[in-house]
C-alpha cells in the first residue's frame, strides 16, 4: 500500500508568518488609531456646534444669552447653601433634553425645595431627607452624563465622587480672569470682556467686535492626572499674568508636567456640568490652548485661568458666536504673556481696547475693538 505524507509548516516558516503578521499589525495600528481619533474629533466638533447653536437659540428666545452661572444667594437662586448653577441647565431644552430640564426646574427654587449641590455625585453629598432632596431623584435627574457635553477624546476622570455629570465644553470669559468667580453686581465695574459672566445675561448686541470674531465656547480637557498639562490644575499661583502660570510647567520624571501644588484627583475640571463657577464651566483666552490651567488660590472657588485644551493633536476647538466651529492651534499668537492683567479702572483688559494677549486674546473679547482678529492671523 502506498503511503501519503502531509507536510506541515516547519517552525521556521511558522515564525516567519507570525513575524509578517506582527509587522502588518504594527503598520496598520497607527492608521486605525488615527482614524478613530479623527472620528472622535469630528464628533467633538459636532457637539460643540450643537451647543453653540443652542446658545444662539436661547438668545433668540430670551433676547439674552444665559449667564455663565446663576449665583444662589441672588435672585433667581435655584438651590440652597450659596451654590452657583451653570449655563448648562439653561440650554437643556435646546439640545433635546427638555424632560430633564423640566424635572430639574420642578425641584429648583423658588417654586421647589432647591436643586442638589453641584458636586452631589454620591449619596454622601446628596440631600437625603424628604424635606430637601431624595437620593433616588438625584440619581435619575442630576447624576446624568449628557453625550452632547462630553468630548469622546477626553478620558473620564477616575474618581466620580464629586463629579455627577461631565462637561468638556466651557463658556468664554474672554481675556480676563480677575475675580471671575463673583457676579458683576458684587464688584460694580468688575466685568470680564468675554460673552459670559456670573449673573450677567448679555444680549447679542453686546458682541460689538463681530460674531465671527468672538468665541462663545471652547473645549477643556479634564481626564488627565493631577500633574498632567491636560487635565491638571495649578493651585496657589497668586499672580495676574499668564507668564506666571506658564512658569509652573517643568520637567518631572522626564516629562513636562505641572510643578508645585496641584488640584486633588477628586475635583477634576471636567467633573461638574451643573457647577456655575469658572473652574468648572468657563474658559479664558489669555494663554494658548493646551497650556497650564492655573487657579489664583488653593481651591476651585477662586479666580481661575482656564485655557482651552483637548486630546486632539495640536490645539483645541472653539465655537464662535456666528455658529461656526474653528480649530485653534496651540501655536496661535498670544501677545505678551508677561503683561500683568490690571485690576483697577485703568486696566484696558477690563474696560475696552485691544487685548494684550494677541490674536487669541482678541478672539475672546466681545468689546475690544478688534474686528480684524481671526484664527488665521
Amino acid at each position: 500500500m502506498k503511503r501519503t505524507f502531509r507536510r506541515g509548516f516547519t517552525l521556521v516558516e511558522l515564525l516567519v508568518v507570525i513575524a509578517i503578521i506582527g509587522i502588518l499589525v504594527g503598520l496598520l495600528l497607527p492608521a486605525v488609531q488615527a482614524a478613530r481619533e479623527a472620528a472622535r474629533r469630528m464628533q467633538c466638533g459636532n457637539n460643540l456646534k450643537q451647543l453653540g447653536l443652542a446658545m444662539m437659540n436661547y438668545e433668540s428666545a430670551h433676547r439674552r444669552f444665559p449667564a455663565m452661572g446663576i449665583m444662589n444667594d441672588t435672585s433667581p437662586g435655584l438651590g440652597r447653601e450659596g451654590n452657583t448653577y451653570a449655563w448648562t441647565i439653561a440650554v437643556l431644552p435646546f439640545i433635546e433634553q427638555t424632560p430633564l430640564y423640566e424635572r430639574m426646574m420642578g425641584r429648583a427654587r423658588p417654586n421647589g425645595l432647591g436643586l442638589p449641590r453641584p458636586w452631589s455625585g454620591t449619596p454622601q453629598w446628596a440631600y437625603v431627607d424628604a424635606e430637601e432632596f431624595n437620593w433616588g431623584v438625584t440619581q435619575r435627574n442630576w447624576n446624568v452624563d449628557i453625550p452632547s457635553f462630553i468630548c469622546p477624546s477626553d478620558p473620564p476622570p477616575p474618581d466620580r465622587n464629586e463629579s455627577p455629570s461631565l462637561l468638556n465644553y466651557k463658556a468664554s470669559m474672554g481675556d480676563t480672569y480677575f475675580q471671575n468667580h463673583f457676579p458683576v453686581s458684587a464688584w460694580g465695574t468688575r466685568d470680564n470682556r468675554g460673552v459670559f459672566h456670573i449673573n450677567r445675561f448679555l444680549p447679542m448686541a453686546g458682541i460689538v467686535d463681530g460674531t465671527s470674531n468672538t468665541v462663545l465656547l471652547a473645549e477643556v480637557a479634564g481626564g488627565g492626572a493631577p500633574r498632567d498639562l491636560l487635565g491638571g490644575v495649578v493651585q496657589n499661583m497668586q499672580a495676574w499674568d499668564p507668564a506666571s502660570c506658564l512658569a509652573r510647567v517643568g520637567m518631572v520624571n522626564g516629562r513636562r508636567q505641572l510643578t508645585g501644588a496641584v488640584r486633588e484627583i477628586w475635583r477634576p475640571v471636567s467633573g461638574r456640568a451643573w457647577d456655575g463657577r469658572p473652574y468648572f464651566c468657563g474658559v479664558t483666552t489669555m494663554s494658548a490652548p493646551n497650556g497650564p490651567h492655573c487657579n489664583w488660590g488653593g481651591g476651585d472657588w477662586n479666580e481661575s485661568m482656564v485655557p482651552a485644551s483637548s486630546f486632539h493633536t495640536g490645539g483645541a476647538q472653539a465655537a464662535m458666536a456666528d455658529g461656526s466651529v474653528q480649530f485653534i492651534s496651540q501655536a496661535i499668537d498670544t501677545g505678551n504673556q508677561t503683561i500683568v492683567q490690571q485690576s483697577n479702572a485703568a486696566g484696558r483688559e477690563m474696560f475696552g481696547g485691544p487685548s494684550n494677549y494677541g490674536v487669541w486674546g482678541a478672539l475672546g473679547t466681545r468689546n475690544g475693538s478688534e474686528p480684524g482678529a481671526n484664527v488665521s492671523n
